[in-house]
């Protein structure tokens, strides 16, 4: 039996920053998820509303590789992946309870949320397919530029993970709301709006990892790293 060593003391991690960055990681997945079936329209431009939330997720991403490297960037995905498919399943579970008799409103929540789920496995396949290229694309390319030029990794980086992502999200998870028209108007503006935020956001992004990386005293470079997505 592994012998357990108690701790009279209390126990600090080492990073000052990191929970703050993976709670914000988090609600940015949450919030997308949530807020999916809200399609926003000026004129002919229509975008999901999960569109407006969820590039925050390749920004944090961005930053938590730059920083704390792939091997704990990759657990984070791995978690926050788990965590969304738990989410949209305990919501699942709660529309389908039996609804008290003065509310009658079960329809509204069947419409807006009842198909989440949906989305959400778009969204889970789509991420183990992007996120875990982002972030393989921002680590191998810092050490190739010599940690030179984070703005241009982001965006590159983002360009092509966007893409993967939106096209699944939209194929799995608007598949029985939209019509094939409508959908690929979804995924052409969204994927337009994901680039122009990619290039707005690189900015912040690249500021707040210089930021980190001074407060905590770490740049991580992932010499030697393991860039297998299945390996925990």
């Amino acid at each position: 039996m592994e012998k357990i060593t108690y701790s009279t003391s209390p126990l600090k991690l080492n990073s000052k920053y990191l929970l703050v960055i993976i709670m914000a990681y988090f609600v940015a997945i949450l919030s997308a998820d949530v807020v999916a079936y809200k399609f926003v329209g000026f004129g002919n431009f229509v975008i999901s509303g999960a569109t407006i939330v969820f590039p925050l997720t390749y920004l944090f991403g961005d930053i938590l590789t730059e920083v704390y490297g792939y091997s704990i960037a990759r657990q984070i995905v791995w978690l926050s992946l788990i965590g969304e498919l738990l989410f949209a399943l305990i919501v699942k579970g709660v529309l389908l309870l039996p609804s008290a008799g003065f509310a009658n409103y079960q329809q509204a929540f069947d419409l807006t949320e009842g198909s989440m789920y949906l989305f959400v496995m778009g969204g889970v396949v789509g991420n183990i397919l992007s996120s875990f290229l982002n972030i393989y694309l921002i680590s191998t390319w810092k050490i190739l530029l010599k940690g030179r030029l984070f703005w241009i990794r982001s965006i590159i980086s983002t360009a092509i993970a966007e893409l993967l992502i939106i096209g699944v999200a939209v194929a799995i998870g608007f598949s029985n709301r939209l019509t094939f028209h409508q959908a690929f108007d979804v995924f052409a503006w969204a994927y337009v709006l994901e680039m122009i935020y990619a290039c707005v956001f690189v900015w912040p992004a690249w500021w707040l990892s210089c930021v980190l990386k001074r407060a905590e005293g770490i740049d991580a470079y992932d010499y030697n790293v393991n860039y297998n997505p299945f390996k925990f």
